[in-house]
C-alpha cells in the first residue's frame, strides 16, 4: 500500500513530504511560514470540495507578496446556492479550472518546508489533509491558527479575549486593512497581515518561537485560567 501511495505522488507531493520544516527552537522571525486560505463549497471535508485556495510565504517575518500563489479549482460536483453567494464563484467560473488534484502543484511548491497558518485552521486542516491523502502525503506538522494567536494578542492586551474573533475584526483591532474577503488570496494576504502583526506584538513580551507560536491554544487557555498571572507566557 505505502508503494503505492507513492506511485501517486506527483513531483511537487514528493518535494513537500521531503522538505525539512523549521525546528521547533527556531525563533519567529526566522523561521519560513506560509498563510493559507481555502475556499469551499461547504464545510464538511467529506461532502463538500476546495474550489480555491490562496497562499502567501512569510519569511524573517516579512509576507512575501511577490511569492504568492492562488488557483481556481474544478468542483467534481454541483455547487449550492449558499456556496454561490459567499464566494460570488458559479459552476461556469470554475469550469476552465484543472481538478484538484492538477490544481495543487502550486499550493504544496508553497508549503513545502514551512509551517502553515490559517484563521481556523481545524478548517484548512481537514481539507488539506484529505487533498494530501489523494496525493499520497500527508499533512505535515501543526498549523498556526490566527484565530487563537489574536486571542492571546488581545487577552494579553486587555486581559480578555473574545470568543471567535473574524479574521476582519482583528485586522482591524491590529490597525490592518482587511483584504478581499470570501476570495482566497485576499484572506491569505490578511491571515499573513494579521499573524505577522499579532506574533510581534507578543513578541515585545518575551521571546517568541515556532513552539510557543503554535501553542498559543494552551498559553490563551491559562491566561485566562489565571488572568493577571503569567500565563500567557507559559509553555513557550
Amino acid at each position: 500500500m505505502r508503494l503505492g501511495a507513492s506511485r501517486r505522488r506527483s513531483g511537487a507531493a514528493a518535494a513537500y513530504a521531503a522538505a525539512r520544516l523549521p525546528l521547533p527552537g527556531t525563533r519567529w522571525d526566522a523561521a519560513s511560514w506560509c498563510a493559507v486560505d481555502l475556499e469551499l463549497s461547504g464545510l464538511d471535508p467529506r461532502r463538500h470540495e476546495i474550489i480555491s485556495f490562496g497562499a502567501i510565504p512569510i519569511e524573517e517575518g516579512r509576507v512575501q507578496l511577490s511569492a504568492a500563489v492562488d488557483g481556481l479549482v474544478r468542483p467534481s460536483g454541483p455547487l449550492s446556492e449558499s456556496s454561490i453567494r459567499i464566494h460570488g464563484m458559479r459552476e461556469a467560473d470554475l469550469s476552465d479550472a484543472p481538478p484538484l488534484s492538477e490544481a495543487i502543484g502550486p499550493l504544496l511548491d508553497a508549503m513545502a518546508g514551512r509551517v502553515l497558518i490559517a484563521h481556523v485552521a481545524s478548517v484548512e486542516r481537514a481539507f488539506l489533509g484529505r487533498a494530501l491523502r489523494a496525493q499520497g502525503v500527508r499533512l505535515r506538522g501543526q498549523l498556526a491558527d490566527t484565530s487563537e494567536i489574536g486571542r492571546l494578542w488581545l487577552c494579553e492586551r486587555d486581559g480578555r479575549a473574545p470568543r471567535s474573533p473574524s479574521l476582519g475584526d482583528l485586522a482591524q483591532a491590529l490597525g490592518l486593512p482587511v483584504h478581499a474577503q470570501h476570495d482566497a488570496l485576499g484572506d491569505a494576504l490578511t491571515t499573513a497581515q494579521v499573524f505577522v502583526a499579532a506574533v510581534t506584538h507578543l513578541d515585545a513580551l518575551g521571546a517568541e518561537t515556532v513552539r510557543s507560536v503554535l501553542r498559543a491554544p494552551r498559553r490563551l487557555q491559562a491566561a485566562l485560567a489565571f488572568p493577571g498571572g503569567d500565563g500567557g507566557t507559559d509553555g513557550r
